[in-house]
C-alpha cells in the first residue's frame, strides 16, 4: 500500500478499510481553515462512516508509521494516534464548520 497524490488538493492519501490517512505537507495554503497548529505539515486519520466526519490530526509527517499500521485496521491507527498526545493538532470535524 502506498500514499497516492490527491491532485488538485495538494495532499496524499492512503486508503484503509473504511478509513483513510491524509498527509498534507502545506496545510493552510489556499484554505486557512486547515492551517496547521505548529505551522508544519500534518497527518490526519479519518473514518469514512464517522457521523461527525472527525479528523484526528497529528502535527508532522507520520506516513511511515501509518503505512505500517493501515493493514492492521482503524483501531490500530487510533491507538497509535492516541499515544502521540504531544503531537495532536486540532481535532477537526466537518459537522462543526458548516
Amino acid at each position: 500500500m502506498e500514499f497516492k497524490q490527491n491532485y488538485g488538493v495538494g495532499n496524499e492519501v492512503l486508503e484503509g478499510d473504511g478509513f483513510f490517512i491524509s498527509y498534507n505537507p502545506n496545510p493552510g495554503v489556499g484554505f486557512s481553515l486547515f492551517a496547521s497548529d505548529k505551522g508544519s505539515d500534518e497527518t490526519a486519520l479519518v473514518k469514512e462512516d464517522d457521523p461527525n466526519n472527525k479528523y484526528r490530526i497529528l502535527n508532522g509527517d507520520y506516513r511511515k508509521e501509518y503505512k505500517k499500521l493501515v493493514l492492521c485496521g482503524f483501531k490500530a491507527c487510533v491507538d497509535f494516534y492516541n499515544k502521540q498526545c504531544e503531537k495532536h493538532g486540532s481535532t477537526w470535524s466537518t459537522n462543526n464548520h458548516a
